[in-house]
């Protein structure tokens, strides 16, 4: 309705001159403290009730002191110029005035609490979701459930699958990872429950292999140096804590990025036997936490 009615506006205003009753001032005059015209009307040959015999009659118009004042004798003017002018921008003016009405309730539809958790009891307080960089990067497998607590907070866990065989001397991968984890959302309202900006604090249950190198020979002259290299099967938990921002759409469709740091409780140096060889480990005693995340609420 609103994207006709403006038109309409539009044109009454523009065309409000060729309303009837338009003459030429010929006179001007002020009386009890009001303004008026003379205006010449023409009336047809025929005549009329006003002027039964035909020829040209006067009429008076009463007008404010503005349009008084921007009107000369011998400019043409029409009686009910002023009228339909104010008319039509009182129009104009409820139909803005009921435009920003509307603007503002619906900004407050969005901010209110109650319409906050109905959009959060529609899109779902469930969520899985799949890390695409482990993917790309590995390969290897994150799956992600995530409990919406309320609006402000949530609680969930990954699971970590890696399905690569390498490893070298600088770095390692876990095997397999359970990461519990708590979060805090600090969101605006303008954002949908369970999303936007996040702190988390998380444990991280490890299991994997760690690479360690045996120097044989270095304490000893009496034996060749060699190296051995191995891979040993490692456990350990380490404690940390992330940052991160989420998207959620009307459909629960949601994207994520994070970033955080953890350190491992249980990483001692390798044990130096006397007259051994000398062991060095490639276990760090930190771990990273962080991807590029696909999700849908249910």
């Amino acid at each position: 309705m609103k994207r006709f009615f403006l038109p309409i506006l539009f044109i009454l205003f523009f065309s409000c001159d060729n309303i009837d009753e338009c003459g030429d001032i010929t006179q001007k005059y002020t009386q009890d403290g009001k303004y008026y015209f003379v205006i010449i009307v023409e009336k047809s040959s025929g005549g009329g009730d006003d002027n039964p015999g035909g020829g040209i009659g006067y009429a008076d118009a009463e007008v404010n002191l503005e349009t008084y004042n921007s009107f000369n004798v011998g400019d043409e003017f029409c009686r009910n110029y002023i009228i339909m002018k104010k008319l039509i921008l009182l129009l104009f003016l409820c139909y803005f005035n009921m435009y920003g009405q509307n603007t503002i309730e619906e900004v407050r539809v969005v901010k209110d609490d109650k319409q906050i958790d109905e959009l959060f009891s529609e899109i779902g307080s469930n969520e899985l979701k799949l890390d695409i960089l482990d993917i790309l990067s590995q390969p290897a497998l994150q799956i992600t459930y995530e409990k919406i607590n309320d609006p402000y907070s949530s609680f969930g866990a990954d699971i970590f699958l890696n399905f690569s065989d390498t490893n070298t001397s600088s770095s390692w991968s876990d095997k397999l990872a359970l990461t519990p984890f708590y979060r805090f959302y600090f969101f605006d309202k303008r954002d949908y429950g369970g999303s936007g900006f996040f702190a988390e604090v998380f444990s991280k249950f490890s299991f994997g292999e760690s690479e360690v190198q045996y120097y044989y020979g270095l304490n000893n002259p009496n034996i060749e140096q060699y190296i051995e290299v191995e891979d040993e099967d490692f456990f350990d938990v380490a404690l940390g804590a992330a940052i991160g921002q989420k998207w959620v759409n009307k459909k629960g469709w949601t994207f994520e990025l994070s970033l955080g740091f953890g350190r491992y409780l249980f990483v001692k140096d390798p044990e130096q036997l006397l007259g051994g060889p000398q062991i060095d480990s490639f276990r760090p005693t930190g771990t990273g936490r962080g991807g590029f995340s696909i999700g849908k609420r249910f």
